[in-house]
C-alpha cells in the first residue's frame, strides 16, 4: 500500500510539465491534474493503514509526491484563479510542511538511536 504513494507524482508531474510547454488549461491538462489529485485523495482514506507502518528513511520517499500534487495546486490555481484550487494547495502544503517536519523528527531521532542503516530496516 505505501509504494502506491508514489502513483500521484506521475500525473502531477505530468501536469507541472504539461503547463510549462502549452502555458493553456486544456481538457488534457485538466485529466492529469484531477487524476493525481484524485489518486492523492484515495491514498489519504488510507491514513489509518499508513499511520500504523514503523518508521524507516524509505518514508521519505512520501515527500515527493505530495510536493508534486501541492506544485500541481498551486499551478492549477495560477492559471484558472479559482480560489478553490489555492485552498487545496495552501492545505496540502501546510501537510507537506508537517511531513517533512515529522520526517526530520523521526530521522534525527533514528540517527540518535542508532537505528539508521541497520541489517533489516
Amino acid at each position: 500500500l505505501p509504494s502506491l504513494f508514489i502513483l500521484i507524482a506521475p500525473p502531477a508531474v505530468g501536469f507541472i510539465a504539461y503547463m510549462r510547454l502549452e502555458n493553456e488549461l486544456d481538457a488534457f491538462a485538466r485529466v492529469l491534474y484531477f487524476f493525481g489529485l484524485f489518486l492523492t485523495m484515495l491514498l489519504f482514506s488510507q491514513f489509518g493503514r499508513f499511520a500504523k507502518l514503523t518508521f524507516g528513511l524509505p518514508w521519505w520517499a512520501y515527500s515527493f509526491p505530495l510536493s508534486a500534487i501541492t506544485i500541481a495546486s498551486f499551478v492549477m490555481y495560477e492559471k484558472s484563479h479559482v480560489v478553490a484550487y489555492q485552498w487545496i494547495a495552501s492545505g496540502l502544503l501546510v501537510l507537506l510542511t508537517v511531513l517533512v517536519t515529522l520526517l526530520v523528527v523521526l530521522t534525527l531521532r533514528a540517527v540518535f538511536r542508532n537505528d539508521v542503516c541497520k541489517p533489516g530496516h
